[in-house]
């Protein structure tokens, strides 16, 4: 498996969390299984978190290129702010191997924190570099609050995972409803929509 880092990028320190739990994934074990149908398969996956040694690991029983999105990283710099000075096109804030068609998107809970006009810019972006079929996985929040910064995903198992967050500080929640999403990524498919029991809602995306 080959691994590629965002050009500049460094993987930011470990936050200093206050608290994680495990979770029962259903849509992410489903997205293994299909993956695991064709084992000859080369796949390229972006992971849009940061530089994770556990993820590199548990994709590493395929066959793939591995890629390093740091999306946290840039955040702000996707947000809508002055509407005389438009953000950096997203080739800048995200860039991408030239020719790469993606075939697996990773976004754990990163959505949350963009607004609806980032989110659009985001979903466009990924959606130029996609090869046919090819899935999106997230997490999105239904609850009021969510921790003020994203946490981390530890990968346990197909069906487990490690939610590692610092709950010490929150901010409102933008819980994008189903038909919210599908307005802002209208070239994706909900193929898998589940509730978990923290309120953190599970969306398994596809493309055409």
């Amino acid at each position: 498996m080959a691994l590629f880092r965002r050009s500049g990028a460094t993987p930011p320190a470990s936050a200093a969390a206050a608290g994680s739990e495990e979770l029962g994934v259903p849509a992410f074990h489903h997205l293994v299984e299909v993956l695991e149908k064709t084992p000859e398969r080369k796949y390229e996956i972006l992971d849009l978190g940061p530089a994770s040694g556990n993820h590199v690991a548990f994709f590493s029983r395929f066959r793939c290129r591995f890629h390093i999105g740091s999306l946290e990283e840039t955040l702000p710099e996707w947000l809508q702010k002055d509407e005389e000075a438009p953000p950096p096109e997203p080739p800048r804030l995200l860039p991408l191997a030239e020719g790469v068609r993606l075939d697996l998107i990773l976004c754990w809970e990163l959505l949350n924190y963009l607004d609806e006009y980032g989110l659009a810019r985001l979903a466009d972006h990924l959606q130029s570099r996609t090869a046919p079929g090819a899935w999106l996985h997230a997490f999105v929040h239904t609850k009021a609050t969510m921790p003020a910064a994203p946490g981390r995903f530890r990968l346990l198992a197909p069906d487990r995972m490690e939610w590692v967050r610092d709950d010490r500080e929150t901010v409102p929640a933008p819980r994008y409803p189903r038909r919210t999403l599908e307005r802002l990524m209208p070239g994706l498919t909900v193929r898998q929509s589940r509730l978990l029991r923290n309120g953190l809602q599970e969306y398994l995306f596809q493309s055409p």
